[in-house]
């Protein structure tokens, strides 16, 4: 029978049978995703109830055994037990033959270091056993094994030590359980044999290295930080002795009084009547007019270089008092940086306190941000979120001001600055003899306070060059400037360095009147000011001229000319201005660019400046004198106005005052918060007392610093004169009626221009004294044009040549 063959199909039955699957394919897919949507919204119990069912069957794994944490307590047992043993077996006489085997047995392999061996076995029981607690040190496979090359090489350096180098003394020494025994004999014979005398130590060394780096997890580099620190204290000591011995022995009293040589003269003053200041004084009657306009000698260098006596600088233990040391809660710390970061965690902006720094105003916070889960990933919280945070932080901690430094140069942290719960008292002593200030080595150095840390800050003033000062009042600014003088007092005698004071207040720095330092009293007069300011302008240009004609740069070159060819060195000027902002009243314009070319041209020639103000505005502090001085110390401000004057960034208006401060270093990217120095008014009186009696004052009463003011009679009744006589009285009693006249009488005739001309005076001044003088009838009426008036009167004197 034939077999029928299978029909083949058609194209169009195969397209249909294709459309039959996929529909029914379809239509599967769509009935499983209705039900897969039914159970995703409605949560079926019997599925639950499995779920559950199944969860609960399940039973922890029996550990079969005894677990590792167990095996290892067991084996630190028997080694203690083993430890303890072997010590006794030491120390004992008597032992047993099992005790007697064991003790010779590790005697030959360690020699003398058998001694250390029942130590480590103890040492090791107990890291096994508490190696769970957590003030127990975690102890690595590297730092075991660099206990272990320790060890070893502590055999070898006891066999080197206790055998000569010879092969059979090294081995008859191991076999009497001396030296490093059998491990120290032969390792040290290897070293011998293969590398030699110098070869052996060299890999010693080598092994040294080593050992240390994997027992301390330090790299090799860090093994030798106390290098240099160390070669700095040797420094010091060294330059410390050479200068005690390059000292004449002399004892330092400072309550003493030495012999009486002259007061200083007013150089100043002189100085002043040489070039009249664009804002001229109120000069006596019988002051003569200027002859011209004379170059002012050099009267800083004929004051200094010429010295007549031997001066001896204080002593610092005997000057000022030490101050008290820091107590810290480190309680109460941990405390504050768990509620810091619980109150940053509820804001939104997690973060972790890594790292805590207690100073004596305030304890910084290290703040580094923590990583938030979003859907696109982690993203760490911006810095500026933690800094927006600040009030809040200052609502949970409950303190006065905090400040947020965010970040800190040079670290990886945001800074939050909280007060403390009391201020510590920063004294000038602990300061003065701290590492950081012994380090410099300028003599214009001076002492800042202590940073945040409680880490002692110092710097140099004639690497500033110049410094401003700003703060409101009750500060500390008056703290700080005086601060700054004692330490130039404390550091530097009249020699090397002379100081100018000008103090408007009348209060500050008229204290150290009669020091030997200054050239002349401290300025108080307003009018006087701008005559100073331009005498120290002459001395620049004076030292300049000097540093051309002897082809040098600066003061250190000039001065060590002049110490080759045996003559004194040129002494270091520092002008002290304690209210700025009263100068700028009077004369902003004169004030404003004498001030701005000595802070320009006034580094080179040894002339350096400390100006303070406590109304740090744009008028007292113009762009022109804060852009040449790079050195800012700010205090506490009522606004952050005042503080972008004075540091260009807000933050001083946070601060707590009493001395709490920014320092802007000129080197430095952001401003350094410190606790100024504190120096009290007994260490301010011992230093001038000592310095007075070189100067032959003794007494602590304050001196005289200008003429005294006139005043009336104590006869005359003091009543309301009306306007217009007060008016006219003040007319004829011109300033410059005297000297005048005195002009006048000499030259034979009178005229406005004249008197303009030598006595530079204004146009109705001279015409104001002109109507005067006629009216006295010391001179004739104007004739008309341009000839001049007639001296009818010429007093008690003759009339000149040639007049009739």
């Amino acid at each position: 029978m034939a077999t029928r063959k299978p029909r083949k199909k058609s194209t169009r039955q195969k397209k249909a049978a294709a459309a039959r699957r996929k529909s029914a394919s379809t239509r599967r897919n769509t009935r499983k995703k209705r039900i897969g949507g039914l159970s995703g919204k409605i949560k079926l119990p019997s599925f639950n109830f499995l779920r559950k069912k199944t969860t609960k069957s399940k039973k922890p794994p029996i550990q079969a055994g005894i677990s590792a944490d167990r095996k290892m307590e067991i084996v630190g047992i028997i080694l203690i037990v083993v430890g303890l043993l072997t010590a006794l077996s030491l120390l004992s006489t008597n032992r047993s033959r099992l005790s007697g085997a064991w003790v010779d047995l590790w005697r030959n392999l360690f020699g003398i270091g058998v001694n250390f061996f029942p130590i480590a076995l103890i040492l090791v029981g107990l890291w096994l056993i508490l190696k769970d607690f957590e003030r127990i040190p975690q102890l690595a496979v590297e730092r075991l094994f660099g206990f272990f090359f320790l060890f070893i090489l502590l055999l070898v350096l006891l066999h080197i030590i206790s055998s000569p180098l010879n092969r059979e003394a090294i081995a008859l020494t191991a076999e009497n359980g001396k030296g490093g025994g059998e491990i120290g004999a032969g390792l040290m014979t290897a070293l011998w044999e293969g590398l030699g005398m110098i070869g052996r130590f060299i890999s010693l060394g080598a092994w040294l290295l080593v050992a240390l780096a994997l027992m301390m997890d330090v790299s090799i580099l860090d093994l030798f930080r106390w290098v240099p620190p160390l070669i700095l204290q040797l420094q010091d000591a060294w330059d410390e002795r050479r200068a005690a011995a390059s000292t004449p022995a002399q004892p330092s009293l400072p309550m003493k009084t030495p012999p009486m040589p002259e007061p200083p003269p007013d150089e100043l003053a002189r100085a002043e009547a040489q070039a009249p200041p664009l804002v001229q004084s109120r000069p006596p009657a019988h002051r003569t007019a200027p002859q011209g306009d004379s170059p002012a000698p050099s009267l800083l260098a004929q004051a200094v270089l010429s010295p007549t006596k031997e001066y001896v600088l204080p002593d610092i233990s005997e000057i000022l008092d030490k101050g008290k040391e820091m107590k810290f809660n480190d309680d109460f710390d941990r405390n504050r940086a768990q509620l810091i970061e619980e109150t940053l965690a509820s804001f939104g902006a997690p973060a972790t306190v890594i790292e805590i720094n207690r100073g004596p105003t305030i304890t910084q916070f290290g703040v580094e941000p923590d990583f938030i889960e979003r859907g696109a990933g982690r993203t760490r919280v911006r810095v500026g979120k933690i800094a927006a945070l600040a009030d809040d932080l200052s609502l949970a901690l409950a303190a006065s001001r905090i400040r947020i430094q965010a970040p800190v140069p040079g670290k990886g942290y945001v800074g939050i600055e909280v007060p403390n719960e009391k201020i510590s008292l920063v004294a000038l002593r602990d300061v003065l003899e701290s590492k950081a200030f012994k380090r410099l080595r300028s003599p214009l150095r001076f002492a800042l306070g202590q940073d945040v840390a409680g880490n002692a800050v110092a710097a140099d003033l004639a690497a500033m060059p110049h410094l401003l000062v700003a703060g409101a009042t009750g500060s500390g600014k008056s703290v700080c400037v005086n601060a700054f003088i004692n330490c130039l007092l404390l550091n530097n005698t009249p020699e090397t360095l002379r100081m100018i004071l000008i103090d408007p207040k009348r209060v500050e720095l008229t204290g150290y009147n009669g020091i030997p330092h200054l050239l002349a009293p401290v300025v108080t007069e307003i009018d006087r000011v701008v005559g100073v300011l331009q005498w120290v302008t002459r001395e620049m240009d004076s030292r300049y001229q000097k540093f051309a004609d002897t082809g040098t740069r600066n003061i250190a070159d000039y001065n060590n000319h002049r110490i080759a060819q045996g003559d004194p060195a040129l002494p270091f000027l520092v002008l002290v201005i304690d209210e700025l902002a009263d100068l700028m009243m009077v004369s902003p314009d004169q004030v404003e660019r004498l001030v701005t070319r000595m802070a320009q041209l006034a580094r080179a020639t040894g002339i350096h400046m400390l100006i303070s103000t406590q109304r740090p505005s744009v008028d007292v502090v113009t762009g022109l004198i804060k852009a040449n001085f790079p050195a800012r110390i700010s205090f506490a401000v009522a606004s952050g106005t005042d503080s972008r004057v004075i540091l260009d960034q807000q933050g001083a208006e946070r601060l707590l005052g009493r001395g709490d401060m920014l320092f802007q270093p000129p080197d430095a990217p952001a401003p350094v918060r410190l606790q100024g120095v504190f120096v009290s008014d007994n260490e301010i009186l011992r230093t001038v007392q000592h310095w007075r009696g070189f100067s032959g004052t003794t007494s602590m009463a304050p001196v005289p610093t200008s003429t005294p003011i006139d005043a009336p009679p104590s006869n005359v009744p003091l009543k309301q004169i009306p306007i217009w006589d007060e008016m006219k009285e003040q007319e004829v009693q011109d300033p410059m009626f005297n000297e005048a006249l005195d002009l006048i009488r000499k030259q034979g005739r009178a005229s406005i221009s004249m008197l303009q001309r030598r006595l530079r005076i204004g146009y109705t001044r001279a015409a104001r004294i002109i109507e005067t003088l006629e009216e006295m009838e010391i001179i004739g009426p104007a004739t008309g044009g341009s000839k001049a008036r007639e001296v009818l009167d010429y007093g008690d004197g003759a009339p000149p040549a040639g007049e009739d």
